[in-house]
């Protein structure tokens, strides 16, 4: 039985991205932490997935989730639910008032 190897490389990070985030985040005094996206690619194959950026933003003791792959790539929990960073901030202001 053959072992898999993987080859792992990061995911290029948009700092642009995450600097609107952090900003966003900041002004609506709620904590987000980042998890640097990767892709891992099946040594001596032609297969590789893409694990995508993840960031958590908790509201007190509510988390969501946001993913993106790149500037242009942001969804809300999966990738059916593509947002922008206005939208975000429209999210993050409607929980915090629903939970005040």
């Amino acid at each position: 039985m053959k072992n898999i190897e993987f080859l792992v490389e990061k995911l290029i990070k948009s700092e642009e991205l995450e600097n609107k985030i952090k900003i966003i985040c900041s002004f609506n005094n709620v904590k987000c932490t980042f998890k640097q996206g990767r892709i891992l690619t099946l040594k001596n194959t032609n297969v590789s997935f893409i694990e995508p950026h993840k960031v958590e933003i908790k509201i007190k003791n509510i988390s969501i989730i946001v993913i993106y792959y790149n500037k242009d790539n942001l969804f809300l929990y999966n990738r059916t639910l593509p947002i922008d960073t206005k939208k975000l901030d429209n999210i993050i202001k409607d929980i915090k008032n629903k939970i005040s």
